[in-house]
């Protein structure tokens, strides 16, 4: 039934779909020659199993309450856009590709792989409340519960897609590239005038912009690799961030979100078979690069990030006070997460090994959120694990622009000075009193040992010294008890000229030499003179 299903859906792709993107549809066919594949769909059980029996991965670690307070909040609304809080928006939007659009986010088999779960996307999903998913809009409706322009439920990626009804002014597509992305501005403010969602005028947006991956994982497909360079990647953004600041859209703040590293994503083979064999269509120039691709991708990568930093910092977006871009980075230099015995974290990932889990969404936001509230040249670039929500302060209770920065960076600054002096401070001087405290230590430690081995030495010449008398004594006892006699011509005769008459009887001598070998069958030589040995008596 499921590969009916697939095929069913392949044939709309191609033929009722033709605006589809060539990804889009060759990733599709893909899917749909997998499922067909015994081995890959066995492989994907065990997979898919093994992620989701882990209790966070769907929805990420539940909040337990929202950490910010909410009893100050201002029914003053700004004109400025640097003066904008949290609970002054009333409607959110997003735009970029399929970890926008939350593709395959809860993919328990092959076919969720083509399922788009928007409403538990990081940046523009809405799916149930802030105490079970945490996501931009679930924490903006902590203070503003009328918020709009969130995505709910699920869309299909190889029919309603990016026109999903639930969409709303998530316009993300999968598949998309930075060259799309003047046609999704023009697409989300349609919306807005449209289907009236939110006041044009005035109220307060926040659009997250966020794309690049397709770009950096398809580069290679081009012969000349001429498609994709970071020139052309800023003009499609530049262009987009133009419609958006000419149209004239008011009241918005835009989140820039730097392009992710997908340098990683070849680490992500160590999955296994499902991760390599997926990775083959989600990501090739980055999960097997030649090593010439790998060049260039750490040429592009920091090229990609620089160039919009450069255009946001060239105050091209700053003409007007209630329109501003702001960069955001925390994804730009983030590692892949581990497990406490060093091996990847699987979990923030989709059975795929490269679009966000639940449990990844959940992350991507709460570092977003954290971003936004971080001043501009103190923004964390990676991922804030182990973090809480950063919240709002008295002195600061805005989202932190490129104008309104300069007085809390200052201060971050001397802060972080100050820290690090005074762990410097406190790091010096236990290390100086700990040194001091090591030489006398050392010296007393010496001391103790000196008369300790002098006293060893005294009782080892004391040991040596009845061990050499007990030795003598048993000398001399064996010495009288032991006689040696050489037997010559006038009889016997002890060796050192001891004559004793006591030991007349030869029967307790021992001839040595002159004894017959009774067991090698030798025959007794009576002609050998006694002198040819020696007899030891015993006593």
């Amino acid at each position: 039934m499921m590969k009916f299903i697939i095929t069913t859906l392949v044939f709309f792709a191609f033929f009722v779909g033709g605006n589809y993107a060539l990804d889009a549809g060759t990733y599709i066919a893909y899917i749909e020659e997998l499922s067909l594949n015994e081995t890959f769909l066995e492989e994907y059980a065990k997979w898919s199993f093994d992620l989701f029996s882990q209790p966070d991965y769907i929805y990420g670690d539940r909040n337990k309450k929202f950490p910010c307070s909410l009893s100050n909040i201002s029914s003053t609304v700004p004109t400025s856009v640097h003066t904008l809080r949290p609970s002054n928006i009333k409607c959110i939007g997003a735009m970029g590709d399929s970890l926008t659009a939350g593709l395959g986010a809860h993919a328990h088999t092959p076919i969720g792989l083509l399922f788009e779960n928007r409403g538990v996307s990081w940046s523009v999903g809405g799916d149930h409340t802030y105490n079970k998913v945490l996501s931009i809009p679930n924490a903006l409706r902590q203070y503003n519960s009328q918020l709009e322009g969130y995505s709910t439920k699920v869309s299909i990626m190889v029919l309603n897609g990016q026109d999903a009804k639930n969409n709303r002014l998530n316009v993300a597509k999968s598949g998309d590239r930075s060259n799309h992305m003047p046609y999704q501005a023009e697409l989300l403010m349609g919306r807005l005038k449209e289907e009236k969602l939110c006041d044009w005028d005035n109220d307060w947006k926040v659009i997250t912009f966020f794309v690049g991956g397709n770009d950096l994982c398809s580069f290679c497909e081009d012969p000349n690799v001429t498609k994709h360079t970071p020139e052309q990647y800023l003009s499609y953004v530049r262009d987009t961030l133009d419609k958006l600041y000419t149209a004239p859209l008011p009241r918005t703040l835009v989140n820039l979100v730097l392009a992710l590293d997908v340098r990683s994503v070849k680490d992500l083979n160590s999955g296994g078979f499902i991760c390599q064999v997926l990775h083959k269509r989600t990501c090739p120039c980055a999960a097997f690069p030649t090593p010439e691709q790998a060049k260039i991708l750490d040429d592009y990568i920091p090229r990609y990030q620089q160039v919009l930093i450069d255009l946001v910092n060239s105050g091209r977006y700053d003409g007007r006070d209630d329109f501003t871009v702001v960069v955001q980075p925390f994804l730009a230099k983030t590692k892949l997460p581990l497990k406490p015995n060093h091996k990847i974290d699987f979990s923030y990932f989709a059975p795929d090994c490269f679009h966000f889990s639940g449990k990844g969404h959940s992350q991507a936001a709460l570092s977003l959120w954290n971003n936004m509230l971080e001043p501009v040249g103190a923004k964390q670039w990676s991922w804030h694990m182990g973090e809480t929500l950063k919240c709002p302060t008295e002195q600061y209770p805005y989202i932190f622009t490129n104008k309104n920065s300069a007085k809390a960076l200052e201060e971050y600054k001397q802060s972080t000075t100050t820290t690090t002096t005074a762990q410097s401070e406190d790091h010096t001087a236990p290390l100086r009193t700990s040194t001091t405290e090591h030489h006398r230590r050392r010296k007393h430690h010496k001391s103790d040992s000196d008369g300790l081995l002098s006293k060893s030495q005294f009782i080892v010449f004391i040991g040596c010294f009845f061990l050499l008398m007990l030795l003598l004594i048993l000398a001399i006892t064996k010495r009288q008890q032991i006689r040696v006699f050489m037997h010559t011509k006038n009889g016997r005769r002890q060796l050192n000229d001891f004559q004793n008459s006591e030991y007349p009887d030869e029967s307790d001598d021992v001839d040595i030499w002159n004894r017959s070998n009774l067991k090698a069958g030798f025959p007794v030589n009576s002609n050998i003179p006694k002198t040819h040995g020696t007899r030891i008596s015993f006593e």
